[in-house]
C-alpha cells in the first residue's frame, strides 16, 4: 500500500512540473494572419500630427496671422479712392447787372474726384502695427510647436500605456495558467490523502482572484487603445497593435544641459519673449499719438451739370491739384498720456510673466530630471525583486514536493512572483514616460 502511495505520490509531483515547465516555455504565439500590422512609434506620431484638430487649428492660425501681416503692409502704400456726387440748388445763385438777371452756376451739379494719398510720417505707427502683425505670425508659429510637442508627448503616453497594459495582461494570464496547474497538483494530492482540503479551497480561491485580474488587465487594454485611436483620430474601436520599444537604457544627459536646452527651446518661453516685445511696440504704437501725421495727397477732379460730369458753362471740365498736408493735435485731456500708461503697464506684466515662466520651467525640469532618475533606480530595484520571487517561487515549489511547506507557502509565492513581475513593467514603464516628459520639458520633439 505504501508502494502504491508511493508512486502515485511520485505521478503527481511529476505532473505538477511538467505542467510548470510548459506554462514557463510556452513560446508567444506568432501574429495571426489578417491581424493589424505592427505600429511604430514614428508612425504613431506622423498620424496624430496630421489627423489632430488642435494641430489643424493652429495652422489656420498661423494662416490669419500671415494675413494679418499682409494687411498691415498695406498701411506703407498710397491709397486710391473716388468720390461721387450731385447737388441740386433750389435757387439758381444769380447776380443782377442793370435790369438783368445773369445766372452764375447750375442748378444741377455733377462731380467726381478721384484721389491718391501716401503717408509720409505717423509717428511710427504704421511700422509698429507691422512689427506687431510679425510678432503675431511668431506667436502663432510658436503655439503650432507647443500644439505639436504637447501632441507627441499624449501619443507617447498613450503607446507606452498599451505596452504596460499588454505586459499585465501576460503576467496574469501566465498567473491564471501556474494557479490552475496548481490547482490541479493540490487536487491530485487531496485524492491520495497527501494534503488537506483546504488547499484545494486555497488553490481555488487564489485562481478565482487571478482570473478577475485577468479580466481588469484585459479591460485596461481595451481602454489603452480606445484612447489611443482616439488620440489618433481613428475609429474608437478599431484594432490596435504598436511595436514593443521599452527600454531600459539610462539616461546620460546631465541636468544641467537639460537646462541649458529647455531654456532656449520651450515654446512657452519664445512665446513670451514674443508678448514682452509685442507689448512694447504696442507702447510706441500709443506715443505715435504725440507726433504730427504727414502725407502727400493727389486729387483729380471732373465737374459739370450732366451726369457724365463733361463741364458746363460756369465750371471747368476737368483739374487737378497736389497737396501736402500735416496734422497735430494739441491738446486731448490727456488721452495719449493715459493710453500711453496703460500700455506700459501691460508691458511690465508681460515681463513679470516672462520670468514667472521661466521660474517654472526650471521647476519643471528639475521635477521630471529626478522623477527619471528614481525610475531609472526603480528598474534595478524591480528586476531585483523578479529574481528572488524567482528564486523563491522556484524553492516553494522544491520545499513543497518534499512536505516540508504548505501549498499556502507556493501560492504566496507564486503571488509574490505576480506582483514582482508587475511592478518591474510599471517600472520600465514608468521610466520612458518620464524620459518623454523630459524631453517634452526640454521643448523638443525627440531625444536627438
Amino acid at each position: 500500500m505504501r508502494d502504491k502511495v508511493k508512486a502515485v505520490w511520485l505521478r503527481v509531483v511529476a505532473l505538477f512540473f511538467v505542467v510548470a515547465a510548459v506554462v514557463m516555455l510556452t513560446p508567444v504565439a506568432p501574429q495571426a494572419e489578417g491581424s493589424p500590422s505592427l505600429l511604430t512609434l514614428k508612425q504613431s506620431i506622423e498620424m496624430a500630427l496630421e489627423h489632430n484638430l488642435n494641430i489643424q487649428v493652429a495652422r489656420e492660425e498661423i494662416q490669419a496671422a500671415r494675413e494679418r501681416q499682409k494687411e498691415a503692409r498695406t498701411g506703407f502704400l498710397p491709397s486710391l479712392s473716388g468720390r461721387y456726387s450731385y447737388r441740386r440748388l433750389g435757387e439758381v445763385p444769380y447776380v443782377v447787372l442793370g435790369a438783368r438777371e445773369i445766372d452764375v452756376n447750375d442748378r444741377d451739379q455733377y462731380r467726381f474726384t478721384g484721389t491718391i494719398e501716401q503717408p509720409l510720417f505717423t509717428g511710427f505707427a504704421i511700422l509698429s502695427n507691422y512689427q506687431l502683425s510679425r510678432l503675431g505670425l511668431d506667436v502663432a508659429k510658436i503655439q503650432l510647436s507647443r500644439a505639436r510637442f504637447d501632441l507627441i508627448l499624449q501619443v507617447k503616453e498613450a503607446y507606452f500605456s498599451i505596452l504596460t497594459s499588454e505586459r499585465i495582461q501576460e503576467v496574469r494570464q501566465q498567473s491564471v495558467r501556474q494557479l490552475r496547474a496548481g490547482l490541479n497538483v493540490a487536487e491530485n494530492f487531496y485524492q491520495v490523502g497527501m494534503s488537506p482540503k483546504i488547499d484545494v479551497l486555497e488553490a481555488e480561491v487564489r485562481l478565482a482572484e487571478a482570473k478577475q485580474e485577468l479580466i481588469r488587465a484585459e479591460n485596461a487594454l481595451t481602454v489603452a487603445k480606445a484612447r489611443f485611436n482616439t488620440i489618433l483620430r481613428r475609429p474608437i474601436d478599431q484594432e490596435v497593435a504598436v511595436a514593443d520599444i521599452l527600454s531600459d537604457q539610462p539616461y546620460e544627459k546631465p541636468y544641467e544641459s537639460c537646462l541649458e536646452i529647455s531654456l532656449k527651446k520651450r515654446p512657452e518661453l519664445m512665446e513670451a519673449e514674443k508678448n514682452v516685445a509685442s507689448a512694447e511696440k504696442e507702447v510706441t504704437l500709443a506715443k505715435s499719438a504725440y507726433y504730427p501725421k504727414v502725407s502727400i495727397s493727389g486729387n483729380y477732379y471732373r465737374a459739370g451739370d450732366d451726369p457724365a460730369v463733361n463741364g458746363s458753362d460756369f465750371v471747368d471740365r476737368e483739374n487737378w491739384d497736389v497737396m501736402a498736408e500735416a496734422t497735430f493735435t494739441f491738446f486731448e485731456w490727456g488721452k495719449t498720456r493715459y493710453a500711453t500708461n496703460r500700455k506700459r503697464t501691460r508691458l511690465r506684466q508681460a515681463r513679470q510673466t516672462l520670468e514667472q515662466i521661466k521660474d517654472a520651467v526650471r521647476l519643471e525640469v528639475k521635477t521630471t530630471y529626478l522623477n527619471l532618475q528614481a525610475a531609472e533606480k526603480n528598474i534595478w530595484v524591480a528586476k531585483k525583486s523578479v529574481e528572488s520571487a524567482e528564486e523563491n517561487f522556484r524553492i516553494s515549489k522544491e520545499r513543497y514536493r518534499e512536505q516540508v511547506a504548505t501549498a499556502t507557502e507556493v501560492l504566496d509565492a507564486q503571488t509574490r512572483l505576480t506582483q514582482a513581475r508587475t511592478n518591474y513593467t510599471n517600472a520600465l514603464v514608468e521610466f520612458n514616460v518620464a524620459r518623454a516628459r523630459l524631453i517634452r520639458a526640454m521643448g523638443l520633439e525627440n531625444e536627438s
